[in-house]
């Protein structure tokens, strides 16, 4: 593979829809295209490289840690990440017996299989009035960006990385769902819009009071700003485009343009799910980068969204199945499909190759480095 630009200089032309020497390649450069701790060990178990004993943790909840620099190397990832730390503060992740930890805003999680998953709603009963004496996160704790701004501006000086600013925190939708529970929190769409609308100020509120902080401590210095807001599923959008536009779409815009103010860098979005319907708001109201595209929901066919959105957006992985492709398919397969999916997604730029999420413990580590050994291999954009 051509490696004639430097990593940064790849992903700035790629996400200006300028074609590079070679796709840009990602690996856990962000909390929704990361690797599980499992999976972690065994690929580096596979290469026969020298056990991480103790790798960091990335994002407690999804069990994904951050690899170490000879596996981003290996690979040839092209980014670098700079994450707010969790704050010590406010009981963040307080853990309760082996499996469950309370994190700080009183939600309660437990282990499943890989992950952790809600068991609480601390909002569900609720009024406006009781969002005041919420348990919110403090974003004037100083303590979530010590020491980031010097990371950032090391990264951005002394090295050729693009520098990703990862998601600080859910959506609006995801984590109203989240405290509220999700049967009451679709149920207050129609029947009390009024607490709606407070529950998604108070949180939009939250959301830019962290993105204050953090991006005063590293926006001159990304390339790429993450935010997230999971509003799909595997048929359609979780609620109608409509009530999409009427509630939730006001808030991505408030952040999004608050973002855009702070920073140069390209904004990227994520939602897993069948979110087509959305897509041109998403691209009305700033959004730069979509991740990822679901080919096995409903309307996100990676050659279909291309020629429609492409000139506008740009696609961070198109299509790369974690659910049931990688976990079944054989070495051969993954080859086929990775080949034909770079084939559609890299001509023009516009194009950051990763799966489509997550790296769970079910892809076995030949098949998550075929899936890498292929893009290295076949990444060349002519």
């Amino acid at each position: 593979m051509r490696n004639d630009m430097s990593p940064r200089e790849r992903v700035t032309r790629a996400l200006d829809h300028r074609e590079p020497d070679r796709v840009p390649i990602d690996l856990a450069a962000t909390s929704v295209s990361g690797i599980t701790e499992g999976a972690y060990r065994s690929v580096r178990s596979y290469l026969g490289v020298d056990p991480d004993p103790d790798p960091r943790i990335a994002h407690l909840h999804q069990g994904i840690c951050f690899p170490s620099e000879d596996l981003l190397s290996h690979y040839q990832v092209d980014f670098r990440t700079v994450q707010m730390k969790r704050s010590p503060r406010a009981h963040p992740c307080e853990p309760i017996g082996e499996d469950s930890f309370r994190d700080e805003y009183g939600i309660l999680w437990r282990k499943g299989v890989y992950d952790y998953c809600p068991v609480s709603t601390p909002l569900q009963e609720a009024a406006i009035g009781d969002l005041g004496r919420a348990v919110w996160p403090d974003p004037f704790d100083r303590t979530r960006v010590e020491g980031l701004e010097e990371e950032a501006r090391r990264l951005r000086r002394s090295t050729d990385f693009a520098v990703v600013a990862d998601i600080i925190d859910r959506g609006p939708f995801e984590l109203a769902v989240k405290l509220r529970g999700y049967d009451r929190f679709l149920t207050d769409l129609y029947l009390e819009p009024r607490f709606v609308v407070a529950l998604l100020e108070k949180i939009t509120e939250s959301n830019i009071a962290l993105w204050d902080l953090y991006l005063g401590a590293v926006g001159e210095h990304a390339d790429v700003v993450c935010q997230g807001d999971d509003v799909g599923m595997q048929t359609s959008l979780i609620i109608s485009p409509e009530m999409y536009r009427r509630f939730i779409k006001p808030c991505h815009r408030r952040i999004f343009d608050f973002v855009h103010s702070r920073t140069p860098a390209k904004l990227f979005f994520h939602s897993c799910g069948a979110i087509y319907d959305i897509i041109p708001d998403l691209i009305e109201i700033g959004v730069d980068i979509l991740n990822p595209i679901q080919r096995s929901a409903a309307r996100m066919d990676i050659a279909g969204l291309k020629a429609e959105f492409g000139r506008e957006l740009s696609f961070w992985g198109g299509g790369i199945d974690t659910q049931h492709f990688l976990p079944q398919a054989s070495l051969a397969e993954i080859e086929a499909e990775i080949r034909r999916t770079l084939e559609i997604m890299s001509p023009g730029g516009g194009y950051v190759f990763v799966p489509t999420h997550n790296i769970q413990p079910d892809i076995t580590p030949e098949r998550l480095d075929r899936v890498y050994t292929t893009a290295i291999e076949h990444g060349e954009c002519r």
